[in-house]
């Protein structure tokens, strides 16, 4: 098969096709660069011409969104990749009246629809270039003064605000989650309008068992996330759900192209073999983020290698299962990024 540019590499295994070789790609933040549209555009390119990876997520600071909203935080200090949190915007079920449709370019939107602008300007006609975007129902959750669920944080029900907000205000609760909701939609058709090719949107760890129950996933998370989705429908979106017990097998019926999760995490299925379940849905993950970082290229290296041929035959998306430390080094990266290429020798 004749080697294929990244757009269209990652077009035929969206439709479900063998490409020439598995579409590749990993992101990290960069915090010392997050906070300004031009640095982080600067970086974010850099960081795509460095590895040449098929597409590019543009990995935005993990606030920005409850910041339209009136979460504070302190930027010089950091807890990893989240700032220390000042301030919070719900403390009461009063507070949730103060969660209002916002205007789509405030500014914490227009700070990344500024670098979305950069980032087109200056990028390869080839490159496909994804929005992040967070589920409403994480984004309540961190206004609540709570970081929303993933990866392998625990996260006891019986200590959360949101729960309790749940409980004895659900009107309130679906009414901020609405407004959230419709804010998000007009956010993302700006991005649209800049040129994006669609949005990986992350679902973050709401759908791990043993917090929402079905049920409850279904009433508040479910409904806003397919309601975003369905303005987009002509564009690309990567689905993330975030860690342990992930659940991928809820969203088969979302309007997304293919389904991120972490094979490697606790609860969670392998890629391999998840034709079973997934439908018209595309496989994306496949090697455990938590070995970036530790300076163990050779591990990676091992990892790629039987993931990849595990799965070669099946089209599917290679990544890490979620972002990589920032730690990470350039020689991690070219280990993995390598190993597509390798696996086709």
């Amino acid at each position: 098969m004749k080697s294929l540019n990244k757009r269209e590499r990652l077009e035929r295994v969206l439709r479900g096709e063998l490409p020439d070789r598995p579409p590749i790609s990993a992101w990290r933040h960069f915090i010392a660069h997050e906070n300004n549209p031009e640095a982080l555009a600067n970086v974010m390119l850099e960081f795509q011409e460095k590895y040449d990876w098929d597409f590019m997520k543009i990995n935005t600071r993990a606030v920005y969104y409850h910041q339209v909203w009136g979460n504070q935080y302190d930027f010089e200090n950091y807890n990893d990749v989240v700032p220390t949190l000042i301030k919070n915007s719900v403390n009461s079920a009063v507070d949730l009246d103060n969660i209002t449709v916002m205007p789509g370019n405030s500014e914490p939107f227009e700070e990344q629809l500024e670098a979305l602008r950069l980032i087109k300007a200056g990028a390869r006609e080839d490159y496909p270039i994804l929005m992040t975007i967070f589920t409403p129902i994480g984004i309540l959750m961190n206004l609540c003064g709570e970081r929303s669920i993933g990866r392998y944080r625990d996260s006891p029900r019986d200590k959360s605000f949101l729960f309790e907000l749940i409980e004895n205000n659900p009107v309130k609760v679906h009414q901020a989650l609405e407004n959230i909701t419709e804010t998000l939609i007009d956010f993302v058709g700006r991005v649209m309008d800049e040129g994006a090719d669609g949005l990986f949107y992350a679902a973050l760890g709401m759908a791990r068992d043993g917090f929402f129950t079905l049920e409850e996933w279904e009433a508040y998370a479910k409904p806003y996330d397919v309601k975003i989705l369905q303005t987009i429908k002509d564009k690309i979106v990567l689905l993330h759900t975030c860690g342990i017990y992930g659940n991928p097998e809820r969203f088969v019926d979302y309007p997304i192209n293919a389904i991120h999760w972490a094979q490697s995490a606790d609860g969670c299925p392998p890629i391999d073999g998840s034709d079973k379940w997934i439908g018209d849905k595309l496989p994306m993950g496949g090697i455990d983020e938590r070995v970036f970082g530790t300076n163990h290229p050779e591990i990676i290296k091992k990892l790629s290698k039987q993931t990849l041929m595990a799965n070669r035959g099946i089209p599917f998306i290679f990544t890490p299962d979620c972002s990589v430390s920032i730690n990470t080094t350039h020689e991690e990266l070219m280990v993995f990024r390598q190993s597509v290429g390798d696996c086709n020798e």
